[in-house]
């Protein structure tokens, strides 16, 4: 909370990368990312506050990831309010992929392009 007695701006970001983190655990790109020492890093990240959260709430994060380039992955979030039972922010984040040992961008792997379009399929 913060001196207006509602969640702080900062802190919806924080539960948006908290989203994107259980994603793309849930995808097996920390798995593959330990293997390969390739994965996403966060380049922009952009978040719309649509109605203030006051405490007690239970909030809902909604994540979803597409692949717009050859290196690039767009994060979408939505956060969903239990008690006001309505979309409480919504945003947005560019990852790129990125090779840890050469130290620069990279072309998403097969396997998680793949990965990625299964996703926006269901």
């Amino acid at each position: 909370m913060d001196a207006f007695q509602h969640l702080n701006n900062t802190v919806y970001i924080r539960y948006i990368e908290d989203g994107r983190i259980d994603l793309l655990e849930k995808l097996g790109m920390s798995d593959d990312m330990k293997a390969t020492n390739i994965g996403p890093v966060l380049a922009s990240i952009q978040c719309d506050y649509l109605a203030p959260v006051t405490y007690p709430d239970t909030l809902i994060v909604f994540s979803n990831a597409k692949q717009t380039g050859p290196k690039k992955v767009e994060f979408e979030h939505k956060i969903w309010s239990k008690q006001q039972n309505c979309l409480v922010a919504q945003g947005t984040g560019m990852g790129v992929y990125y090779d840890f040992k050469q130290g620069k961008s990279c072309v998403i792997p097969d396997i998680m392009s793949a990965k990625l379009t299964t996703l926006n399929t269901l």
